[in-house]
């Protein structure tokens, strides 16, 4: 069975999700929902998914999606959204899970953990992560110079680039917003935990 790209699986996973609440499915519903800025996008996915025998246009010449299908079938991972992270961890307990999105497992290192936040603010507008936007995060218990990372100050999470000199950790903000300063903190600080590494964002409304 032929494999599915990120994109291909996250707007397969979406048409079924409006072919379960009943939705009358167009191109217009699957741009706006995903964030593209064209519909040739949306087209062309749809018809490498119809190619692949996994969306289908019935008789009235609506998508609907092959009978049987299971994205369990495709080499994805399900990562979790979380709400929040604090006292030096994630919190993975049920009650703190908005929901799990489909990755691709080339996109992950089969050995390592990973979640989901979403984006807030516009500290990072300028890196391309918009306010509300999902970022895909990989734990790393040594902080890499020069990366994006979530670094908890106080159990309160921020998202900056790393950088160290001498006993110094910078933590700088990419934005056209000039009231985002860098955050200059002292190494030796307890109060300070940078062990997660942003890999990439999407969309926020992908899984709204």
């Amino acid at each position: 069975m032929e494999q599915l790209s990120n994109k291909e699986q996250i707007l397969l996973q979406k048409v079924r999700e409006f072919l379960a609440n009943g939705e009358k499915i167009t191109i217009r519903l699957l741009q706006e929902s995903l964030g593209y800025a064209s519909p040739r996008s949306i087209s062309v996915l749809l018809g490498s998914l119809i190619e692949k025998w996994l969306l289908y246009r019935d008789a009235r010449d609506m998508i609907q999606s092959t009978p049987n299908f299971s994205t369990d079938s495709y080499q994805v991972k399900w990562i979790p959204l979380i709400w929040s992270i604090a006292c030096g961890m994630p919190i993975f307990a049920e009650e703190n899970i908005e929901t799990e999105i489909p990755v691709s497992t080339k996109l992950l290192y089969p050995s390592e953990k990973y979640f989901f936040l979403r984006a807030q603010g516009d500290s990072m507008n300028q890196k391309g992560i918009q306010d509300g936007d999902l970022v895909l995060i990989r734990q790393s218990v040594i902080p890499e110079p020069w990366k994006i990372v979530v670094a908890l100050i106080n159990d309160e999470a921020t998202l900056k680039e790393f950088r160290r000199e001498w006993e110094h950790v910078f933590l700088l903000p990419h934005s056209d917003n000039p009231r985002h300063k860098p955050i200059i903190l002292d190494d030796s600080d307890g109060n300070i935990l940078i062990q997660w590494i942003f890999i990439r964002s999407f969309p926020g409304n992908l899984f709204s």
